[in-house]
């Protein structure tokens, strides 16, 4: 069997890693809030948004970097940044913001190994996340 390729688990992370922080900012009846227009929403109606892009590799899989987003936020108002930054600085500080930001800026991505170790780790919390909210 040939080895699977980090693009290819970089998918399969991308897919658990967004149903983990849709599901994990869920109610008790599935219910999410957009962090930057704070619309309602089934948790499996929204995205999760990033504050700094997915193809910055160092901050793509960063629990501070992913929020809940509603579709037309995320995508047709394309992130909203300076309001998702807002509530970032309100929510973690203003440093820790500009940490992310700044770890944004190094170079470098995950080999397979660390990401399927984080494959597994995100596929865990969703399946403990499923048993205790649905």
């Amino acid at each position: 069997m040939p080895p699977i390729k980090t693009r290819d688990l970089e998918k399969k992370l991308d897919r658990v890693f967004s149903e983990y922080i849709r599901l994990s900012a869920a109610d008790d009846n599935g219910i999410v809030q957009c962090v930057t227009c704070g619309s309602f929403h089934h948790w499996r109606e929204v995205h999760c948004g990033h504050f700094i892009p997915r193809g910055r590799k160092p901050t793509r899989f960063n629990e501070m970097n992913a929020h809940v987003q509603c579709v037309r936020c995320n995508t047709f108002r394309h992130g909203e940044h300076d309001i998702y930054r807002l509530y970032l600085v309100n929510k973690y500080g203003k440093e820790a913001v500009e940490k992310l930001e700044h770890l944004a800026l190094i170079g470098g991505s995950d080999d397979a190994y660390s990401l399927q170790m984080k494959l597994d780790e995100y596929r865990q919390k969703v399946r403990q996340l499923k048993n205790e909210k649905l």
